[in-house]
């Protein structure tokens, strides 16, 4: 983004709307709101567009067997959409349908100058295609016995090709020479072996059927659904496709735009002069699920090229979410709504498991007991707790009016060094796309708060009139750590973190607040309100109790979106909730459910240091796919640290950090034998990409 371009423009994927919004949209959906609204704090103009993916083979058979159109089929879905987003506290957005008039101008505008250039051409294709995924299988993806699949049909069709071999030399050059055009770096390199192996030319239409933007040269036939969804980014972007058209030279179909003729990364908004002071193309940020960079960070940029518009600024691919360790599918009947998770934990609990639970690029896994053991403890026990106790305590020891710094301690410079210490961290990591990070560090500053107020006794000060202006102090700084926490972590928990900017008795909304307010503090005299729950504990046990299901199953009223889950087992009568049959185990063993808590994933050392004052202990440096973290373990007698750079290793992940040798280890690595003198570090037997999940 330029210096003096204050706009920032971000897309969501656009949905396929063959059924209502998932836990996977919204969370794709939620971290770009994420994005917006910590771009909106630093002061950007914030566009985030999402959207309907309509013209695929199977809204058209779908709306077939109902007896509708497939504009009505799409219809009667967007709206579904449309309130989820409203559920999950999207703050504004705009929402483009493929559909639109509008977009198929510009679709049909744009690839008729590519193909005037002679990079698209008239062939036939025949092979097996998905009417799910809505594309042709290559042929190493077709199974055994296709005839027997449900969604795949052979099919043999007159089409039209892209020249997308042309461009396999620019593309690796384009994403060898910019590292960060996709994060995370395990995508890029996924992105980098495929352009490697080899490119060929790609189908872009098809005439078995008109449902579709139909192709200005050939009205016989209509593009496939991907191909026009990509450009749905520049539609919604606000980007004048006929003023861009007479930038061009008259007649000559090769000439580049006289607004972007070199390099077409390196193009700016303020490159384009013909554009009305709406156009936020190019687009800064692009997310998506890992299921899909091939069409947006490999095909997309191609066509562009083909064409001459400015590339889009960077890729962010995220992993998927599992459920209780198997991936969400709707065929398996295990697509969790969020809706049903809302009504467990609230929205705020619902974002904030979102964000907080893996770090972006690396793979979830959900369960409902995990999202309400993350809300318990982290926003009911630690932020709710942490507020209550200083709001209650400052109304009964100052009537609510903040004191001022009076006597100061080492305590009390402590945690005004990790309140500072804690905004530089978690900028940095939102700044990054590192939501998970950003959280993690505001989440310590919570926990040093509260760790400070245990140890600084108020209640105790309170009774030794000598020392009240030590307890002024502490309230001082108490409520300065929570206007701090509140800031920043209010593009995660917008409803919750103005609930608790109002019960500080701040005015205004945070929504209006920008990063200078950071710099601010809530001044000696200010009077605060009365404390009141934000967050109330879910009773988890309490809720299996009463509905009989599983551990790690949704309880009465917060079902499985799934056909069994509507139909009952018998497929007919009223709802019935999935369960498992809990059996009971001895003390030597562990359940499933125990089992799934634990989060092994592959890591790669990056540098390994004995530790001084330990002969034991070694201080390992792990890339987990997204950051790198610190595992201290005890293995220094079996293995040199020079031995161990570049080898990967199995760890458990969310193992809850703790501090050895006054270093944090923030994990464990697994290792066999050790007893009989020997001892080897759990391994793959193949490299793997670091943050692997091991099942």
């Amino acid at each position: 983004m330029s210096q003096h371009d204050k706009r920032f423009y971000v897309t969501t994927p656009i949905y396929y709307v063959n059924s209502k919004p998932h836990i996977g949209t919204s969370y794709t959906t939620i971290i770009a709101d994420i994005a917006c609204r910590h771009a909106r704090f630093m002061g950007r103009e914030a566009l985030l567009v999402t959207g309907s993916d309509e013209h695929s083979q199977n809204i058209a058979d779908l709306a077939a067997a109902r007896g509708l159109s497939p504009q009505q089929f799409c219809d009667e879905i967007v709206p579904s959409f449309r309130d989820t987003w409203a559920a999950v506290n999207i703050q504004s957005y705009e929402f483009h349908r493929t559909s639109d008039p509008r977009h198929h101008h510009l679709v049909r505008t744009f690839f008729n100058r590519i193909y005037q250039k002679g990079d698209i051409y008239k062939g036939s294709y025949s092979g097996w295609y998905h009417t799910s995924d809505n594309r042709f299988l290559d042929e190493d993806e077709v199974p055994e016995n296709p005839e027997s699949h449900p969604r795949l049909k052979h099919l043999t069709e007159e089409a039209y090709y892209f020249r997308l071999s042309r461009y396999q030399d620019w593309l690796l050059a384009l994403h060898e020479t910019h590292p960060g055009l996709i994060t995370p770096d395990s995508r890029r390199n996924e992105m980098l072996n495929r352009i490697r192996g080899g490119l060929k030319d790609i189908c872009i239409s098809r005439t078995s059927t008109d449902w579709g933007v139909k192709l200005p040269w050939d009205e016989q036939h209509v593009f496939y659904v991907w191909m026009d969804a990509l450009l749905t980014y520049v539609t919604g972007s606000g980007f004048d496709i006929d003023t861009y058209e007479k930038t061009f030279e008259p007649g000559n179909w090769a000439s580049r735009s006289s607004e972007a003729p070199g390099d077409l990364y390196s193009v700016t908004r303020a490159d384009l002069k013909s554009q009305p002071a709406q156009n936020r193309w190019p687009c800064d940020l692009h997310i998506m699920a890992k299921d899909i960079p091939w069409f947006h960070c490999i095909i997309f940029p191609a066509v562009l090229e083909s064409y001459g518009l400015a590339l889009p600024k960077q890729f962010l691919v995220h992993g998927y979410w599992d459920f209780e360790g198997e991936k969400m599918s709707k065929s398996l009947g295990n697509v969790v709504s969020p809706q049903d998770a809302m009504a467990l934990v609230g929205v705020d609990g619902l974002r904030y498991f979102l964000a907080r639970e893996v770090p972006l690029g690396l793979d979830g896994d959900f369960s409902h007991e995990r999202l309400v053991k993350r809300f318990n403890y982290d926003l009911a026990n630690d932020l709710g707790n942490l507020v209550h106790r200083t709001v209650s305590m400052l109304d009964q020891l100052f009537e609510g009016v903040v004191p001022d710094e009076l006597a100061v301690s080492d305590l009390d410079d402590a945690l005004e060094e990790r309140r500072k210490r804690s905004i530089h961290e978690a900028q940095a990591h939102f700044e990054n796309l590192q939501y998970s990070e950003a959280l993690q560090a505001i989440w310590e500053l919570i926990g040093e708060a509260n760790k400070y107020i245990d140890e600084k006794k108020p209640w105790e000060l309170k009774k030794k009139p000598e020392r009240r202006d030590e307890v002024s102090t502490v309230f001082n700084r108490l409520m300065q750590v929570l206007r701090t926490v509140l800031l920043l972590a209010y593009p995660v928990i917008p409803g919750a973190a103005n609930r608790f900017w109002g019960i500080l008795g701040l005015s205004g909304r945070l929504e209006d607040l920008q990063a200078d307010a950071l710099n601010e503090r809530i001044p000696a005299g200010h009077k605060a309100g009365s404390s009141e729950p934000v967050f109330m504990r879910v009773d988890w046990e309490k809720k299996l109790a009463e509905s009989g299901a599983g551990a790690g199953s949704a309880p009465a009223g917060a079902s499985l979106d799934s056909p069994k889950a509507k139909q009952g087992e018998g497929g007919s009568g009223p709802a019935a909730t999935p369960s498992r049959t809990e059996t009971a185990t001895p003390d030597a063993f562990i359940t499933i459910d125990d089992f799934a808590k634990v989060q092994l994933r592959v890591g790669e050392i990056r540098a390994a240091d004995k530790v001084e004052g330990a002969d034991k202990l070694l201080k390992l440096t792990v890339f987990d796919g997204e950051r790198e973290r610190t595992i201290l373990a005890g293995i220094a007698m079996y293995y040199a640290p020079e031995s161990l750079v570049g080898k990967q290793i199995v760890f458990v992940a969310n193992l809850a950090p703790r501090k050895m040798r006054g270093l944090m280890s923030e994990g464990m690595v697994l290792a066999a034998g050790g007893d009989s003198g020997k001892l080897a570090l759990v391994s793959p037997e193949q490299p793997l990409d670091p943050g692997v999940v091991v099942r």
